[in-house]
């Protein structure tokens, strides 16, 4: 009797499992490919030259890299996005994390859809250079000065509940990289914008940190 007893247990037990093993696994491959897009995205991400936020803009829309690396980065963003929706519906990271997550998801919910006007800014290169409208690009500035500090500080902010929650070496090491990036990325668009420095758009780069933790985080999901 005992042992007729256990045997459904232990299967119960193994179902549950079971049934959770495949929305983990989906909220880890979500934030890689997250992680991995904007990586590769941001390589590609030309490099721009100039004085002037105008004069630096224009000699990155003549990049033919400009297309493929915001389509990039706006899957990335899209990737990202679904993983934070993906890991509040399935409360990945437990309780104390869950907390967050809503306001992370809208976070960079709205860093994604910025870049829809930061892809097509780059059609506006003639309007800009004879000093014309630019609708697209002035909706891309404005989104870009609330996404970059909205996606950077959310971010670093997760980073370091869910190193918390973990209490393990390689979720902190991770957190270093999403604090340090995601908090110097905050403060790239609106300093550019407000000082009108490209110098300053260096800091954009600094996004890389944020897609290091994206893509280490859902290793670590995936292997959990």
């Amino acid at each position: 009797m005992g042992s007729d007893t256990a045997a459904p247990t232990t299967t119960t037990r193994a179902t549950v499992r079971g049934e959770g093993h495949g929305p983990r696994r989906t909220t880890a491959a979500l934030f890689v490919c997250g992680g991995l897009l904007m990586i590769v995205g941001g390589e590609l991400h030309p490099n721009g030259s100039g004085d002037s936020v105008d004069a630096h803009l224009l000699s990155m829309f003549e990049s033919p890299t400009w297309p493929l690396a915001h389509l990039l980065l706006l899957a990335g963003g899209v990737s990202s996005f679904l993983a934070f929706v993906a890991a509040w519906r399935t409360q990945a990271f437990g309780p104390r994390v869950q907390r967050w997550l809503p306001l992370v998801t809208l976070a960079w919910g709205f860093g994604a859809a910025e870049m829809v006007p930061h892809l097509l800014a780059a059609h506006e290169a003639q309007a800009l250079a004879h000093h014309e409208a630019t609708p697209v690009l002035d909706v891309h500035l404005v989104m870009q000065m609330i996404a970059s500090p909205a996606v950077g500080i959310t971010g670093a902010i997760v980073a370091v509940a869910i190193a918390r929650a973990a209490q393990t070496r390689p979720s902190q090491l991770l957190a270093a990289f999403a604090v340090v990036g995601g908090l110097l990325y905050a403060v790239a668009g609106p300093l550019v914008v407000a000082t009108g420095d490209p110098r300053y758009a260096i800091l954009f780069a600094f996004q890389l940190g944020l897609a290091v933790w994206l893509t280490g985080t859902g290793v670590r999901l995936w292997l959990r």
